[in-house]
C-alpha cells in the first residue's frame, strides 16, 4: 500500500468521530488517619452521587434529542482544520458535509457509518463498532451502556469520557455539554493509537427534521465489516 493510500485511510478513520478537548484523569488523594479517611470517604460518596446525577442528566438530554443541525469545526490530530455542515436525527442518523478542499462526506444511516470522498469508493463501518454508537443509540443510558472513564464539571461545561463496555469500539469519546442548560456542543474521539479528533458544533438549531435522503449514501458499494470493500 502506498503512503498516499495509507494517509488517505488514516484520514478516513479520523473522520468518524468528532471530538472535543482532552480532559485529565480524576485525582485520587490518599490520606492517613481515621478522621481523614472518613472525610475522604464522605467526599468520594458526594462525588459519586454528583457523577451519577450528571450521567442521568446527560442521558436524559440525549434520549430526548431527536433533530439537530448546524455548522461544525473539526481539528485533526495532525493539526488539520476542516469545517462544514452537520445534520443529526436520532436514533442512528448523522451526516457531516465537509467544505472544499476536503469534499468529504460522512453519513450514518442507522446501521452503517460511511466515509466517502470524490476520488474513492465509500468505506463503511458498523455504527456499533464506533464510539458514535454511545449517543446515536435509540435508548441512551450512559452509565449502563458505556464504561465511564471520567466525569468532570468545569465552569460552564460538563465533560463525560466514555468507552465501549463490550470492547467492540476501540478508543474512547468525550462528550462536552454546556451547563447549566445541558446542550451537546462538542466531542472528542481518541482512537486506539491515542490520536484525538475534535469537533465543535456551531450555529446549532434543534427541532428541524432533516430529510431522509440526507442519511442515504447512493453508490454501488456494498457494506462490509470493518470497512473493507
Amino acid at each position: 500500500m502506498s503512503n498516499l493510500d495509507q494517509n488517505h485511510r488514516r484520514r478516513q478513520g479520523m473522520l468518524f468521530a468528532a471530538a472535543a478537548v482532552g480532559i485529565g484523569m480524576l485525582i485520587v488523594a490518599f490520606v492517613s488517619g481515621g478522621a481523614a479517611r472518613a472525610e475522604a470517604a464522605s467526599d468520594a460518596a458526594i462525588a459519586a452521587t454528583s457523577d451519577e446525577q450528571a450521567l442521568d442528566d446527560a442521558s436524559a438530554y440525549l434520549a430526548a434529542l431527536e433533530n439537530m443541525q448546524g455548522d461544525f469545526l473539526q481539528l485533526g490530530p495532525d493539526g488539520s482544520v476542516a469545517e462544514g455542515k452537520f445534520y443529526l436525527r436520532r436514533p442512528g442518523r448523522l451526516r457531516f458535509e465537509y467544505q472544499p478542499p476536503d469534499n468529504l462526506l460522512v453519513v450514518a444511516d442507522g446501521t452503517w457509518v460511511a466515509v466517502k470522498d470524490s476520488s474513492s469508493p465509500a468505506q463503511r463501518y458498523p455504527i456499533a463498532s464506533t464510539p458514535l454508537s454511545l449517543f446515536l443509540a435509540a435508548n441512551v443510558d450512559l452509565a449502563k451502556s458505556a464504561r465511564v472513564l471520567n466525569v468532570e464539571s468545569q465552569p460552564g461545561a460538563l465533560l463525560i469520557t466514555l468507552a465501549d463496555r463490550a470492547g467492540e469500539a476501540p478508543g474512547q469519546i468525550t462528550l462536552v455539554f454546556d451547563q447549566p442548560n445541558m446542550q451537546l456542543r462538542q466531542w472528542v474521539v481518541t482512537d486506539a493509537q491515542g490520536l484525538q479528533t475534535t469537533v465543535a458544533l456551531r450555529n446549532v438549531q434543534s427541532g428541524i427534521r432533516a430529510d431522509n435522503a440526507l442519511f442515504t449514501l447512493r453508490d454501488e458499494q456494498r457494506p462490509a465489516i470493518g470497512g473493507r470493500q
